[in-house]
């Protein structure tokens, strides 16, 4: 069992890296392998359209990317989290969201196994959680629809600007523990 964490925070220790952190560990002890992936620290381009891999089964862009996107194909299960940017996922997740295309067959069937889970992780400044759920319902059905994936939970931490101060907030931390056990079923 794998299970890969990728987080789309500038925020090493920020609120969002906290929960997808907190959940991989859970699966960790559960007995899952796992591989955490910042996407600030990587170095890559975002997709240019040029339809390589449509001929090809993978992305021609070879960058640090390409690592991310291959632990993906190989894991049985996903954590992603992004905070909320100006009412959408961080410049980083929205690039890595679209070099994703490349796992997608030109006749739009996944080139991922099927089966896998996902847990969504967000946080955001405003204090309404629902403000931006549709934002994560939104991506949560593109995972689906193109790969196939099924997320298990969305954690959205909501009214947390300062970096890491979601660890005070024990339900929060339960249920990112309780989907990282989820994941390692």
């Amino acid at each position: 069992m794998k299970a890969i964490g990728i987080i789309g925070s500038p925020r090493i220790n920020g609120n969002t890296a906290t929960l997808v952190k907190q959940t991989l560990e859970s699966a960790a002890e559960a007995g899952a392998e796992t591989e955490l992936f910042y996407l600030n620290e990587l170095e890559f381009k975002g997709c240019q359209g040029c339809g390589y891999c449509k001929i090809h089964d993978k992305c021609k862009l070879q960058d640090d990317l390409t690592k991310v996107l291959n632990s993906m194909v190989k894991a049985d299960s996903i954590v992603i989290g992004s905070p909320i940017y100006f009412s959408q996922f961080t410049g980083q997740m929205r690039l890595f969201l679209d070099r994703c295309y490349s796992l997608i067959n030109p006749d739009f069937s996944p080139r991922v196994a099927p089966g896998k889970k996902a847990v969504l992780v967000g946080s955001h400044g405003a204090p309404v959680a629902a403000m931006y759920a549709p934002v994560f319902e939104e991506f949560a059905g593109n995972l689906k629809n193109s790969m196939g994936v099924e997320t298990i939970d969305t954690i959205i931490a909501a009214g947390y600007s300062e970096p890491g101060s979601v660890k005070s907030n024990a339900e929060l931390m339960g249920r990112a523990k309780a989907a990282g056990l989820k994941l390692a079923e």
